[in-house]
């Protein structure tokens, strides 16, 4: 019989084993790369994160964010500041036929201003803004784990069986030039970085199935006097053939966002702006000319749905735009991408955590590529089509998601809109579930549940 070792007391724990992973190479800063950083952060996992640009990205894009993203911003810790920032109150969201300005179908957004997940409304420039500095201040999330290096540009991925790496380019402000390359190795690295993905390219190259429209999306930051003078508030669905697109109220002092698509393929960035003005007569209460708006910024490109063939290669993985881009028209493209990130950090807690093992990254990428694939693709194609081939004159009996706003609205006590509103939608999805919790770890990759994604109804977001 072997001694016992004196320096061993059966009373004390053994020390707990060392987490999976200790750091997260995230490329990309913007919105769903620094919301999957701070969520991280909340449970004490570092992340690394490489932004190609010298600055944060604040171009005219995304403004209104539905109920599924808004729970992720109160998640994050988000949220009150975003509220802050925004405009207090948002009635509602309608469609308007072009030729006359006749409202075709309403929703009242009233009904839900008092419930602290509503839609959320702010231009996504400000929302990085703030996201940015959540990440920095130690005091309000980031807890000193997230570090973000700008002038690091993505030309390459690669990896073992141990870790990740980027080959990077980093440029100096003050040359404006590349100084010098490295290689920047994490356990992971997760590509948030953009419809241009380098590490998407540097996986896939141009694979990417899916489809470009061949309009030109016009985004513009207006003020003018004539949407209070006809009573217009909220967001505007505009429903024609030639002069389609979303008007709707953004920021204080009377900015507006007028969005339209451009039928005619092929022009210059000039020709298009020129043909503006005729947009505007046709689409403005009023029908005004140039000098009674003004127009404050502008952005201008092309549209796309495509999805990746798959999300995770590996050690490396793909979220938001960098995994699938859908058009604008309905809000899925920012709303998905957090929901991405908001499920990818799950995994990634739960198995650092040791509540789940690898495989739960497996399921991430199948589960929010399916769910892409089987709601977010074709419902954002239908709310593009709704305002862009749909019959204006017929259309308010015919389309079936108005029959069923006008269904709902017949509950006077409006608790069948709120419910609606507020509802757990089918692009959602709670990772967690495959926690072991006690028991026998879950085999993730079981099971066929996941693949439903939960409620199929048609979303309200503009």
């Amino acid at each position: 019989m072997m001694p016992a070792n004196p320096n061993t007391n059966p009373s004390t724990p053994s020390a707990p084993p060392p987490p999976p992973f200790r750091r997260i190479l995230i490329v990309g800063a913007g919105p769903s790369a620094l919301l999957l950083a701070l969520l991280l952060a909340q449970h004490n996992i570092p992340t690394l994160i490489l932004e190609a640009w010298p600055h944060l990205d604040t171009r005219l894009r995304a403004t209104q964010y539905g109920v599924p993203a808004t729970r992720l911003f109160l998640r994050a810790g988000l949220l009150p500041d975003i509220r802050a920032a925004s405009i207090p109150k948002f009635p509602s969201i309608c469609w308007r036929r072009v030729a006359d300005g006749e409202k075709l179908v309403e929703v009242d957004m009233s009904v839900v201003e008092d419930e602290e997940e509503r839609m959320t409304v702010l231009q996504l420039g400000e929302m990085i803004g703030i996201m940015y500095s959540h990440c920095v201040d130690p005091g309000k999330g980031g807890k000193g784990l997230i570090d973000i290096r700008f002038n690091h540009r993505v030309v390459g991925t690669g990896q073992d069986g141990e870790q990740a790496w980027v080959e990077c380019e980093i440029g100096d402000d003050s040359k404006g030039e590349v100084v010098r390359t490295e290689r920047i190795s994490a356990d992971y690295v997760v590509g948030c970085d953009g419809a241009g993905s380098a590490v998407r390219k540097s996986l896939y190259g141009h694979e990417w199935p899916g489809q470009t429209f061949d309009f030109q999306f016009i985004v513009q930051n207006v003020y003018y006097d004539g949407f209070e003078q006809h009573g217009w508030d909220g967001g505007n669905y505009m429903v024609d053939p030639d002069h389609w697109g979303l008007i709707a109220r953004r920021g204080f002092g009377g900015m507006w966002r007028i969005t339209y698509g451009d039928n005619e393929p092929g022009l210059t960035e000039e020709e298009y702006l020129k043909r503006r003005d005729w947009h505007f007569k046709a689409m403005l209460p009023g029908h005004p000319d140039p000098e009674q708006y003004k127009v404050e910024a502008t952005n201008m490109y092309k549209i796309h749905n495509r999805c990746v063939p798959a999300f995770r290669k590996g050690r490396i993985l793909l979220a938001a735009d960098a995994a699938h881009v859908c058009n604008p028209m309905g809000g899925y493209g920012c709303m998905t991408a957090c929901l991405d990130v908001g499920g990818l950090a799950d995994c990634f807690i739960g198995y650092h955590q040791g509540l789940a093992d690898e495989s739960i990254l497996d399921t991430y990428a199948e589960v929010r590529r399916n769910i892409f694939l089987k709601y977010v693709d074709k419902r954002s194609i239908k709310n593009l089509n709704r305002c862009w081939k749909s019959d204006p004159w017929t259309v308010k009996d015919s389309d079936p998601f108005f029959n069923l706003l006008r269904e709902i609205d017949e509950d006077k006590s409006k608790q069948s809109l709120k419910a609606f509103l507020m509802k757990v939608s089918s692009i959602e999805y709670d990772f967690t579930q495959h926690y072991d919790r006690g028991g026998e770890r879950v085999d993730t990759r079981q099971g066929e549940g996941w693949k439903e994604g939960g409620m199929d109804v048609p979303m309200v977001e503009a």
